[in-house]
């Protein structure tokens, strides 16, 4: 037996929940999807947009820093980084003097250089000179790294030094080293044949 609906306040009151109701449900089956759909595009639109002022920026300033690199470039000289000369004989005078004028600002005393034999590695060859200095510790150090900081590029093998405790004496301890000085020059030359060297001394 079917109820009958109830009337009056009672059916407008049931009425109003169901339409209630109703707008519930299709809020959350349309409307909430939609809006936050909404909302996901429009925040993806806002970095799309902040994206592109970034990119137009960067195009924009391009052009300065191109200028301020070349700029930069021309100011600053390039590194040598190779020695200087047609030879393993010229090569390895052009490093003599090198690190004779280098131990003389450092206030070293060069007693005697030796150029070692040369040696091939790859497109380069190894210019190697030996050097015995004297000196007091900052002095060695000194010149130790201008060595290694130097242009052409040099580096520093088979260290030995001699002389007083350095913890005893300390900084004024005088000192005896020996060090081998290894520069490089392009391999394509002729290289002149070089034996175990003879040893130069230095006036």
């Amino acid at each position: 037996m079917t109820r009958a609906l109830p009337t009056g306040r009672n059916g407008r009151v049931l009425a109003v929940g169901f339409a209630a109701l109703a707008l519930a449900v299709l809020w959350l089956a349309i409307g909430s999807p939609l809006v936050g759909w909404y909302e996901a595009r429009a925040a993806h639109l806002a970095e799309r947009r902040l994206f592109a002022a970034h990119l137009a920026g960067l195009a924009a300033a391009l052009p300065v820093l191109a200028r301020d690199a070349h700029r930069l470039s021309a100011s600053v000289p390039a590194r040598r980084v190779l020695l200087e000369g047609a030879t393993d004989a010229i090569a390895a005078a052009n490093l003599q003097q090198t690190v004779q004028s280098m131990a003389g600002r450092a206030g070293a005393v060069i007693s005697s250089t030796e150029t070692l034999a040369t040696q091939r590695r790859g497109r380069y060859r190894l210019i190697r000179l030996q050097v015995a200095l004297t000196g007091r510790w900052p002095v060695l150090v000194h010149l130790l790294q201008a060595i290694t900081t130097a242009q052409p590029t040099m580096l520093v093998d088979d260290l030995r030094v001699t002389g007083a405790d350095i913890g005893v004496r300390g900084g004024d301890a005088p000192l005896s080293a020996t060090i081998t000085v290894i520069a490089f020059r392009p391999g394509t030359a002729h290289p002149l044949a070089m034996g175990s060297g003879s040893e130069a001394m230095v006036k």
